[in-house]
This record gives structure tokens, sequence and C-alpha cells, in this order.
């Protein structure tokens, strides 16, 4: 029952590759202190008082993550992370029949005193309540019940229209960097999902988080001059220290599970679908909903590119350039884990002249015309860690998955028709098994198999991503697009309850 106090030592490098939170980002990135020298970043990062810190977020963050199913609601806040794990852990003390005084102490050395801000007076309800706790146990209420008695957590999943088309937005090009994003940044709706963010991290990081907030600033000096100076425009209004922007920037390297699939119907015409997955509950993903839109990239008045975006995001996940070809992001985990995607991401950034992958799709957008020119590019750029890039063309034939590695492509797999008519990716490599535990491949497979290459149509794609578990509690949105005709629309995403198959 002691799922919040962890003794391994090397749980965080070992677990936090799917925890989709910012801490595993500060990881990476510490790496490029002011020192610039790797041993002396080693010695403080494995410092005792900072690994002792990051375990304590990484554990809170896996047993919230292991209390949710068993909660059933959904994408739930930081406070309602704290009350189930805290509700499994008094659960545990009375099962050794401890006294009320020893489960205070715990709460109080264990769990309070490392939270601060709203998790902290969310602690000091809980141990005001431990009396009322331990009485609705032992009436057998449920986790959840409790949790929503105490009013900190939410009652599960009132029903939500789904889906629910995106706003768009243009991005003037012509205008200096820093001045680019500040109109979106300033909408008040992206300005307190942002601060929500930003608050729900720094309430569970030493000293408010400054240090992390100084390493996301040391990042940024790295960023090529004008995605830095855009991230610090929309800093400047959103409400966030532009070191926590570009923090958030990185945050797809690691951090996401999507599905992505290119088809070829049986008039020639390419076809793209994807749904992105992002974060891990903790209110992110719902968070994230809601700051999604369309964004026109544009110079002298015209559009050059589409992409669906998060305020402050400023490299490009999904997007299309019409006539040409889409693109869409997903990450290629490690079978190392964190450790070894840590000691690479470092490298990177020494050598200075690795990319970000969603940078890299951003200037393929920008710069290249057809299908060809951008498989070259996105193939062969020198990257910051491993990803998938899935494009569509707009010809009979233009569709691949290139999964890559840090200096170049692992495997090139291309739409072949009639025997391989589609491609459908997660985040696994196409040619071995998808692991049990995260299997979206093959229902996603069947739906497309069971619709067939002369039925399949882009309303046909939006049935394969919304086929569970292909979408899911973390899907935050969808895109469809056929470069040939131009068409792209992209939708925020709300699994209907209970989200399973």
């Amino acid at each position: 029952k002691r799922t919040l106090i962890a003794n391994s030592k090397n749980l965080l490098l070992e677990t936090m590759h799917r925890a989709g939170i910012f801490v595993m980002v500060l990881i990476i990135v510490a790496g490029c202190s002011a020192s610039a020298k790797f041993d002396e970043f080693e010695q403080l990062f494995f410092a005792p008082e900072i690994q002792d810190s990051l375990s304590f977020v990484e554990n809170f963050w896996k047993s919230a993550q292991q209390v949710q199913d068993q909660m059933q609601l959904g994408d739930m806040s930081f406070q309602c992370g704290l009350c189930g794990i805290a509700i499994n852990e008094i659960e545990g003390f009375l099962i050794e029949n401890a006294t009320q005084y020893e489960i205070k102490q715990f709460l109080e050395t264990e769990v309070c005193s490392k939270v601060s801000g709203e998790l902290y007076i969310a602690c000091e309800m809980l141990i005001t309540a431990i009396p009322m706790i331990i009485e609705q146990y032992e009436n057998k209420w449920t986790v959840s019940n409790i949790c929503i008695e105490i009013g900190l957590c939410e009652k599960p999943f009132d029903p939500h229209e789904d889906p629910i088309s995106l706003p768009s937005f243009n991005l003037n090009l012509d205008l200096p960097p820093q001045e680019r994003w500040k109109e979106i940044c300033s909408v008040p709706a992206y300005q307190k999902n942002a601060q929500y963010l930003y608050n729900s991290i720094t309430s569970i990081l030493p000293s408010g988080g400054k240090n992390i907030e100084t390493i996301g600033e040391i990042l940024n000096s790295y960023f090529p001059t004008e995605f830095a100076e855009e991230i610090k425009g929309c800093a400047s209004v959103i409400g966030v220290p532009y070191g926590w922007i570009s923090l958030f920037n990185l945050g797809y390297e690691v951090s996401d599970a999507c599905t992505s699939v290119v088809a070829q119907d049986s008039s020639g015409k390419i076809l793209h679908a994807r749904n992105l997955d992002f974060w891990a509950g903790m209110g992110f993903t719902t968070t994230l909903k809601e700051m999604a839109f369309n964004l026109e990239y544009q110079k002298g008045g015209k559009t050059i590119f589409t992409a669906t975006s998060f305020a402050g995001y400023v490299g490009v996940l999904s997007g299309i350039k019409d006539g040409a070809f889409s693109v869409t992001i997903d990450t290629r985990f490690y079978p190392g884990g964190i450790g070894e995607l840590f000691y690479e991401v470092i490298a990177a950034i020494e050598e200075k002249n690795a990319s970000l992958v969603t940078f890299l799709s951003r200037n393929t957008l920008m710069n290249e015309n057809d299908f060809s020119s951008a498989l070259k590019e996105l193939s062969e750029d020198t990257l910051i860690a491993d990803v998938y890039y899935i494009i569509a063309g707009t010809k009979a034939g233009e569709g691949a998955v290139i999964s890559r590695e840090r200096e170049g492509p692992r495997d090139v797999w291309k739409l072949d028709a009639p025997n391989r008519w589609f491609l459908l990716e997660t985040n696994y490599d196409h040619w071995e098994p998808a692991p049990w535990f995260d299997n979206r491949r093959d229902p996603g497979n069947h739906q497309m198999n069971s619709i067939g290459q002369s039925k399949i149509t882009i309303e046909e794609m939006m049935n394969v991503v919304s086929t569970k578990p292909v979408l899911n509690l973390q899907s935050t949105y969808t895109i469809l697009a056929c470069p040939a005709d131009g068409t792209y629309k992209s939708y925020a995403r709300y699994c209907p309850y209970p989200c399973v198959q």
C-alpha cells in the first residue's frame, strides 16, 4: 500500500517515459547548464536533495495514474490525484491497525511538507478529514466518493459534445518574431489555462521551480533565434515565464502517445488522419484541448501552410501545405527508457546542431513544396530525439512513415497499393509487435481493413480514429487532411465515458 514513497533509486529514470509531465522535461534540458560541462551537470543532477525532490514528484505522478482507473474520474486535477493517493495510503495504515495520530504524522511529514500552494491546502484538508475518511472507508465508500465528498474531486464525466471544431488564427510572419504570438497569447482563455499548467507544476516543485525556470531560460538560448524570440513574445503576455514556455516546447519530444494513418483510396488520392494524445491526466489533457487551435502561417498576406497548435507552442505537430504534403509527428518510445533518452538528448544539445523534432517539421512546411522534398528533409536533418514522421502527398504512392533516429532514418515505410494501401503508426516500430499494455495498432488496423480501400474516405478515416482505444482519455485533438484537394479539419476530442473498448 505504500504507493507514495518508493525506495528504488532508479525509479525516476525507468518509469518516466510515459508519465507525460514537465518534470521529465526538466531532467532532459538540465544538461544545458551554464557550465556546459556534462560531468558537473551529472554531479548536480544526482545530488541527493535533487533526486529526493524529483523522486517525490515522480512517485506522486505514478501513484496518481495507478488510482485514476480505480477512481473512474478521467482527467483528474492535482488535488484529486493527491486525494486518491492519500486515501489509498490511509487504507494501508488501517489494514496495519495504525492510529489516527500515525496517519496524520505520515501525511504531514511525507506529503504535505513536500508540496505548496493549493496542493498544500488540499493536503491540510485531508488531514482535517481523517476521522471522516476512516468512517466512510469503514462504511465501504469508494475512493472517488470520499474525494468528491471532501470537495477535492469532481463528479465523473459530465456529458460533453464530441468532436468540437477548433478555432482558427493567423500568424503574421512579416512581424518581428516577438510580436507574432501576442494576439493569440493574449486570449484570456489561453492565459488562464497556461497559468493553470504553470501553477500546477510549480506547486509540487522545490522553491516553486525557480531553478527549473532558469534551466528553461538557458534552453531558450539554444533554440533558433526566431523561435526563441517567438516564445519570449508569447510569454510576455500569457502570464508564464519564458523559461517555462521553452520547457513546454520540449515536452512533445518525450511525452505523448499518438496514432497517425495515411491511406490511398481507389482513385489514388492520399488521405491523412491523426489523433494527438498528450500528457497523462492531472488536468493537463483537458487544459490542452482548451488551448488548441488551427494556425495559418502567413507571409505577404498569403497562407504558406496551416498547422494545429497550442498557445505558445512554436513547433509544428500536425500541419498541411496545400497542394504539396501534410505531416504529423508521433513520439518514438525508447526501449531503453528515459535513461538512454536522457544521455542522447544531452549529447544533442551539446553538439548545438540538432533540431527539435517539431522545429524541423515547421521548417519543412515552410521551405519544401512537394512530398519528395519533405521526405528527404525529414529523413536527413539531425534531431534531438527519435521520432516518427508521417507524411502524405498529392499523388498515388505518396505516403510514408519515417522511423527516425537522431542521425537519420532507421526505416522508411511507404505506401504500395493495392497490397499496402494504408500505413498506421502509433508509437512503436511497425516491424515489432505492439505492446499488450498499449495496443492501439491492432484495433486501428482492423477498422481500416474492415472498411477497405474501395470505401475509404476522409469521413471513414474519422471513424477509424474515433475507434477505442485509438480514441482514448488522452486524446487531445484529431486532424483530417488531404493535400491534393486542400482539406484540413481539426477537432478537440472528448472520449465518451466509459472510454474503453
